[in-house]
């Protein structure tokens, strides 16, 4: 096959077709191999006819009229179709039907698209910010003599040429032996379509209907963000991508990770698995007990009522001890609850919920780290490398105690148990404290025994004390005895990149039988706000106990959520932090947007607003979630204003009160119940972005993010603590962006100038700038 022709009416399906976005689905890969040229004969579209003629393949309507208009691609001079992975390749080719139609129609062009001027030549980049990108160059007037006499002036567009080269497209001259003959192909077509039959193109019309209502009930139900997820069972599995359907009918007998980027489906797709396994037991008449578990108690609520929809059978309120197939929803803290309810009362819980739990340690280790500097540094510090004590004089102590507390949990408590001598031996994380020698650990312990005291005399247990107390009394003959009748079938884990080493190293005692582990979990390390010490690779590792190597991996790579530019940017953001730290995940470098066109016209690029100072910069931030609600046409509780900056967040909520702005303060991660609420009361959701990972809206207000402030300055001197920010920062900003549909505007103090995190997008015109 030498060449690809589509007519206009062709582009239209091709383009409002969900299914046709993406490899990820069958109709994607199918489409990708007719464009190929690898298979003949196939049906992407009830709408779409695809005849091959000569050396050419052509993609129509049931008939083509007199004034069609047509995209011509080149294949045999371009290399498009074949000089790409399947993804960019698919992907590329969608831009280039969006860039025909606007061409065709005379719609503004964006930032990726250009007319070059004193030529009939047009370029197109599609792809996401790469350092040198990928061009398709476009001839706008083939043959334009020829067919202007022939009143086919303006209709024809011809791809000749792409790749990742230069080129002077002012002078070089497109190769039309290919067009010609695709030209000359018209009227044959015409005949042979004619010859289909009416009874043929009567059916296509019918099934068109049918396909057209099936992508307008998608369009229509994502339109109110979390509301998506609330489909049955039944309604869900036809609209799941290869990968998901292939994580969720695979029975759970093995270790199983899907992973990919924001806003790809991870957590439905782990609910779908629990659900599909219980009906699948429930069929053969066996027991299945499954548990899915969560990091906090927002996440859990929002996660229950999702459930009660997508579960028809009432798996999720059955009762255990009376069914033979059940699901059980709850935090990790609730579940060590279970096993140790004869040991802990509920009072001695620090907290069950797990970023409540990890805010409070935050104030116990403060208290420490303030009570060790006034008694005891004066004389450990003598002992102490330079460099650590520097630190500790010289940090701000919100960024020290931030770092304490993922060494205690981590190394102290982790792999230490408490011992200072095991302490002393094992290596320092890469990208936290900066210790350098066992004074230097010996002065850390000292704040572990001053916060172990308030713990003491406040009697309580954090969370790391809760799940290695369970360890203890799972690793044990009773418990191996007992699990094959009280542990779980299959164990289902959300957002396991949250959990610390600990944490993850307690769930495989709740499975029924040892080794191959049936968990099946969720990941994307890129949202592990601050959690910098390890990769994907740890996580698999103490999950799943040492001995097993048998996981199972699926990585979706398609982002329903968020816009082609959202992603753009998002890549960007990542991009920038993978080149400072080796464990810092991209999951967009093989990201590909879902989005149909009709969802791409509520789109628009990303914008940074330069504020004149701090009050224009809060003030500002409403104005633009007013101009954004008005300009999308939606709800308040649509808009979410956001900052990485706790200070800002408290500046945005006191303006808020004060100016009878109607607004809700989110205090927990992803806690869908609080939208749910600001929708009932028409409020804008503020929030910092530790808080809104698992959420999603139209579009998102991301306030401060400027020099100096993302990543917050640190002492020049500590490296670890910058590098600690950056980190951070990195995770913050990615995790802020990805909850974007449709638009993401970004504010900063404008003498503060922009966070360096997005110099890189600013640079490759990702990320445009204004005053506001």
């Amino acid at each position: 096959m030498k060449y690809v022709v589509i007519d206009d009416t062709a582009i239209e399906e091709l383009v409002a077709n969900r299914f046709l976005q993406s490899i990820e689905f069958e109709q994607g890969k199918t489409l990708l191999a007719v464009l190929r040229g690898e298979v003949r004969g196939a049906t992407v579209s009830a709408s779409i006819r695809i005849t091959h003629l000569g050396d050419g393949v052509f993609l129509t309507g049931p008939t083509v009229s007199g004034t069609a208009c047509y995209l011509v691609i080149d294949e045999e001079q371009s290399g498009l179709m074949n000089s790409l992975s399947p993804s960019d390749a698919l992907y590329s080719f969608q831009k280039l039907l969006r860039f025909s139609k606007k061409f065709w129609q005379g719609l503004s062009l964006k930032f990726s698209e250009f007319l070059i001027s004193g030529s009939s030549k047009a370029v197109l980049f599609p792809l996401r910010y790469k350092p040198t990108p990928f061009r398709i160059v476009i001839e706008r007037e083939p043959f334009a003599e020829r067919l202007e006499k022939r009143g086919h002036g303006g209709r024809w567009l011809l791809v000749y040429k792409a790749g990742h080269e230069g080129g002077d497209a002012s002078r070089e001259q497109a190769g039309l032996t290919n067009f010609r003959k695709a030209f000359e192909s018209i009227t044959a077509l015409k005949e042979k379509l004619s010859d289909s039959g009416t009874a043929d193109v009567s059916s296509n019309a019918d099934r068109r209907t049918v396909d057209q209502v099936q992508v307008m009930q998608l369009e229509t139900n994502t339109k109110f963000g979390t509301a998506s997820l609330y489909r049955r069972y039944e309604d869900w599995l036809p609209l799941l991508t290869e990968q998901q359907r292939s994580f969720v009918v695979a029975p759970i007998t093995k270790p199983t990770r899907i992973e990919g980027a924001a806003g790809t489906g991870k957590t439905l797709a782990l609910i779908l698995k629990g659900i599909h396994s219980l009906r699948e037991a429930k069929l053969r008449k066996e027991a299945c007990h499954i548990v899915f578990v969560t990091h906090s108690d927002s996440t859990k609520r929002t996660i229950e009522e999702v459930v009660s929809v997508i579960d028809g059978e009432g798996f999720v309120m059955a009762d255990r001890r009376l069914a033979l197939q059940s699901l059980k929803v709850c935090t990790l803290s609730e579940l060590c609850a279970d096993v140790l309810r004869q040991s802990i009362s509920e009072s001695e819980f620090i907290d069950r919920d797990a970023m409540e739990s990890k805010e409070l340690q935050l104030l116990y280790i403060s208290e420490a780290l303030e009570r060790a500097m006034k008694e005891d540094f004066a004389g450990h510090s003598k002992f102490m490398t330079p460099e650590f004590a520097s630190f500790l004089e010289k940090e701000q102590s919100w960024q020290i105690v931030a770092m304490l507390q993922h060494e205690i949990s981590v190394i102290v408590k982790g792999r230490a148990a408490e011992d200072l001598d095991r302490y002393k031996k094992i290596p320092p994380l890469k990208y936290g404290l900066p210790i350098k020698s066992s004074a230097d650990k010996g002065f850390v312990f000292t704040i572990f025994r001053f916060y172990h005291e308030y713990l003491s005399s406040a009697g309580q247990f954090d969370t790391d004390d809760v799940v290695l107390t369970t360890i203890g009394q799972l690793d044990t003959p009773i418990w191996r005895r007992r699990r094959t009748r009280d542990g779980y079938d299959a164990v289902l884990i959300d957002e396991t990149h949250l959990f610390n080493i600990n944490e993850l190293q307690l769930f495989h005692y709740f499975t029924r039988i040892e080794g191959p582990y049936p968990i099946a979990y969720s990941v994307d390390r890129s949202q592990a706000v601050g959690d910098k010490g390890w990769s994907t690779e740890d996580i698999a590792s103490n999950l799943l106990d040492s001995g097993d190597s048998a996981e199972q991996s699926e990585v979706v790579r398609t982002v329903f959520r968020s816009s082609p530019d959202i992603v753009n940017l998002a890549f960007a953001i990542l991009a920038s932090g993978a080149t400072l730290f080796t464990n810092f995940d991209n999951p967009m470098e093989a990201a590909a947007s879902g989005f149909t066109e009709a969802e791409e016209r509520l789109c628009a690029e990303p914008i940074y607003y330069h504020a004149a100072n701090e009050q224009a910069l809060i003030e500002g931030a409403f104005e633009r979630a007013e101009a954004l609600q008005k300009d999308l046409g939606c709800r308040r509780s649509d808009i979410l204003i956001v900052s990485l900056n706790s200070n800002i967040v408290t500046e945005l909520t006191e303006y808020a009160r004060n100016r009878n702005k109607p607004a809700i303060l989110l205090t927990r991660r992803g806690d869908a119940t609080a939208v749910g609420a600001a929708r009932e009361a028409s409020q804008w959701v503020l929030g910092h972005a530790d808080f809104v990972g698992g959420l999603e809206f139209h579009g998102v207000i991301i306030v401060g993010v400027d020099g100096g402030r993302v990543p917050p300055t640190a002492n020049d001197e500590d490296s670890s603590s910058k590098s600690f920010l950056s980190y951070v920062s990195h995770n913050r900003l990615y995790v802020a962006v990805s909850r974007a549909r449709y638009r993401v505007e970004l504010l900063g103090e404008k003498a503060r100038g922009p966070s360096r995190l997005v110099a890189g997008a600013i640079d490759s015109g990702l990320l445009a700038q204004r005053d506001i």
